[in-house]
């Protein structure tokens, strides 16, 4: 859903409420990413999906830094979190999970990063801070890379996209 800024006001507020959701977001990639890994065999695939887990946290960590609320812990503790406490992860069932085979992965993986890199773009759109609007645009720009790595692995394990 896109942000509807009414004013200069309602900009920091909607802005910030939108980093909290992006450090969520990409926390939760980054635990997909690892759990995914557990239940594939492709080592090629294995290895950009621990890459991928690798940059959403430093994904989440670049939004943590320019989130300027005090209602967050520290980046540290919100590490720490089990995965089972993200939301993305209890919205999918861990016996769905185990089951997912490789090629079923990467079309949830395409999914999600092709979800984050339109909320990002969003993002950047409405935001007027320039050190914000930089932060988001590098990692829209990064996610589009991981999408674009991701049907790499698809393509090259299973051919057509479509599919």
């Amino acid at each position: 859903m896109p942000l509807v800024l009414k004013s200069r006001s309602d900009m920091s507020r909607e802005i910030q409420r939108a980093l909290k959701k992006m450090i969520q977001v990409e926390l939760d990639a980054m635990h997909y990413y690892r759990q995914a890994t557990r239940h594939m065999k492709d080592k090629g695939a294995i290895n950009h999906f621990n890459q991928l887990a690798q940059e959403e946290q430093e994904h989440a960590q670049s939004f943590y830094e320019i989130y300027v609320g005090d209602d967050l812990p520290s980046f540290t503790e919100m590490m720490r979190t089990q995965p089972e406490d993200s939301p993305l992860v209890q919205s999918i069932d861990g016996d769905l999970l185990a089951r997912l085979d490789e090629r079923q992965a990467l079309q949830l993986a395409i999914r999600l990063e092709q979800e984050v890199e339109g909320l990002l773009r969003r993002l950047v759109l409405s935001t007027g801070d320039p050190a914000v609007k930089a932060v988001v645009e590098k990692n829209a720009d990064s996610t589009l890379n991981h999408l674009q790595l991701i049907q790499q692995d698809y393509q090259r394990l299973y051919g057509d996209l479509s599919g």
